[in-house]
């Protein structure tokens, strides 16, 4: 699971590359791309991203949550995430 907006990657391809081209099979290829995350943003920014796709994840839990049901959820869940935890 990518460890800054939470996708599962079930793949190698789906991995993100260290700087040395390696695959990083803590982030997303989406997130993390040459040793560098792809965007510089909040969590905040990411949680609104990934609302983006709420569809799709509704589809894929069999959940039914609207943006504003989905929102607290996905805050908790960012906020466990290796990016975006408070130590």
């Amino acid at each position: 699971m990518c460890q800054s907006c939470g996708m599962n990657m079930k793949s190698a391809e789906e991995f993100g590359t260290n700087a040395d081209g390696t695959p990083n099979e803590e982030y997303c290829h989406y997130c993390y791309q040459n040793g560098a995350f792809t965007r510089d943003v909040t969590m905040d920014e990411m949680l609104e991203t990934n609302l983006k796709y709420l569809d799709h994840w509704n589809a894929e839990t069999g959940n039914n949550f609207t943006p504003d049901e989905a929102r607290p959820i996905l805050r908790e869940f960012l906020s466990s995430l290796k990016r975006w935890k408070k130590d």
